[in-house]
């Protein structure tokens, strides 16, 4: 009978070692398991929210293209990967109430709250539908007036004048919005998708609103592929075509803008070794200016 004073046998203490080892091991390897699903599944997470609200954006931003303008005026250029687009973003419009003794570019307008020097505005006859794209010069809240470069005058529709444009004109202050993918091999951030705001050009390049911004991240396949891809249809659902040598689509015809997107996490899953994935579609129908004059 042993007695109280015995301690273990180096076989018991190397025995209950043993099994603690396995214990401890056991636990590390569950713990290391979950740490991994809990790691994987915040990255899947974090690339759908983020994914996710900047498709939100440019899907809406697209949706408005057009807005203060003509019809099939919203889309200025568009390529598989590149699409720029223009429009009041910003419900920043007012009515022209009469125009300056002088016809060279002073307006009275309903409000120039909105305005300010340097914008790029449009100026609609909504009897006519006689448009133009014009740059302020100066904004006189007092008189409640704008002045506009008419040197600087950029028609929309053919011919269009300052003189075009009395009282009851439509003016919307119009911004240009480039979305397009950095797809460089050596670029870091190849995959990421960019954002630019600039005022419309008129005969000269409109100002910087929002300097080239990464709007998303890791938009690629599984294998590295760029995962951004604009298609074009037209007022009927005809898919526009590229030209060839140019790779830019009609865009005097574009009526809805269908956007893939195809995105990755920034690291492959620590289980399989491979990347997760998401893809979200959307077709957007571009809006239109109505004209009572011309139909839109």
């Amino acid at each position: 009978m042993r007695s109280s004073e015995d301690g273990f046998t180096v076989i018991e203490f190397l025995f209950s070692t043993a099994i603690l080892l396995v214990v401890l091991a056991t636990a590390l390897s569950l713990f290391s398991r979950n740490q991994s699903i809990y790691t994987n599944e915040r990255a899947t997470l974090d690339m759908v929210q983020d994914l996710r609200t900047a498709f939100d954006r440019f899907t809406g931003e697209i949706r408005m293209a057009g807005a203060g303008l003509p019809g099939y005026h919203g889309v200025v250029s568009g390529t598989a990967t590149t699409l720029i687009v223009r429009g009041d973003y910003n419900n920043s419009s007012t009515i022209v109430t009469s125009v300056g003794p002088n016809s060279g570019g002073v307006f009275s307008v309903g409000s120039t709250t909105a305005l300010s020097a340097n914008q790029t505005i449009s100026i609609l006859n909504t009897v006519s539908g006689a448009a133009a794209l014009a740059r302020i010069t100066a904004v006189n809240a007092t008189a409640g007036t704008i002045t506009i470069n008419s040197a600087d005058l950029l028609p929309i529709t053919s011919g269009a004048s300052v003189s075009d444009f009395g009282a009851g004109a439509m003016i919307n202050v119009i911004e240009r919005r480039t979305y397009s993918i950095k797809t460089g091999d050596t670029d870091p951030d190849r995959g990421s998708i960019t954002r630019t705001v600039v005022y419309e050009s008129t005969m000269s390049a409109g100002g910087t609103v929002a300097a080239q911004e990464i709007i998303a991240r890791n938009v690629l396949t599984a294998d590295g592929a760029i995962g951004l891809a604009f298609t074009y249809l037209d007022a009927a659902d005809n898919i526009l075509t590229t030209d060839p040598t140019t790779g830019f689509v009609d865009a005097s015809r574009v009526a809805k803008v269908q956007i893939g997107i195809n995105a990755r996490t920034a690291a492959p899953d620590l289980g399989n070794g491979k990347y997760r994935t998401v893809n979200m579609t959307a077709l957007v129908q571009v809006r239109g200016q109505y004209i009572p004059a011309v139909g839109f």
